[in-house]
């Protein structure tokens, strides 16, 4: 069983980094900005992470998990069915619009932590999680319709696409989720699916 105080103390850096990250770049947030934030000591801080920006990734991380893997469910499930390209294309699409769904809930924390020069926790932590759910995917194809790639090269730069059309949707003019949505889904390469 987890001790009350160290649920009472995760929830509370949770929010506090939330808030904050929503307000200012990362790299502009002190410990000392969490820890007055969150009601803690500098000590406990570093008992949960080692700097705000690996805090926030440590907090975001766990709704993208929960995406790829109910993307990678649906695809096992799907390919033991049989399904065909159109029901994996539908796959996809869900699987990029839960992503967006994310960003946009936490949209003003991705607006300013994405082209954050001075620390680029964000973009890590999102090229590295697309990286392996791409890595993932790659591994998961039909070999007999799969074309010859160098699986860590195609992961990158799908993974890196990904990040980058968030990352210029954000900074652009206000546009609908939708066509994120819809020009991401466009860009993947055909054998994605």
């Amino acid at each position: 069983m987890v001790d009350a105080r160290i649920l009472h103390t995760t929830a509370a850096l949770r929010e506090a980094i939330l808030r904050l990250a929503a307000d200012r770049p990362v790299s502009a947030i002190t410990v000392a900005d969490v820890t007055r934030a969150a009601g803690i000591n500098r000590a406990t801080f570093y008992s949960h992470a080692v700097s705000p920006g690996s805090l926030l990734a440590e907090v975001l991380t766990p709704e993208l998990d929960r995406i790829r893997e109910d993307d990678l469910d649906a695809r096992r499930t799907a390919s033991a069915r049989g399904a065909g390209p159109d029901e994996l294309a539908a796959i996809t699409r869900r699987g990029i619009d839960a992503v967006v769904e994310h960003v946009v809930s936490h949209r003003d924390i991705y607006a300013r932590g994405l082209p954050d020069t001075e620390d680029a926790a964000l973009h890590r932590m999102l090229v590295e999680h697309f990286t392996v759910s791409s890595a993932q995917h790659i591994r998961e194809l039909d070999p007999a319709t799969r074309p010859p790639l160098l699986d860590d090269v195609a992961a990158g730069f799908v993974a890196q696409g990904f990040v980058g059309a968030i990352e210029a949707w954000l900074a652009g003019p206000r546009r609908s989720r939708r066509s994120l949505v819809e020009t991401i889904t466009l860009s993947f390469p055909a054998w994605w699916h």
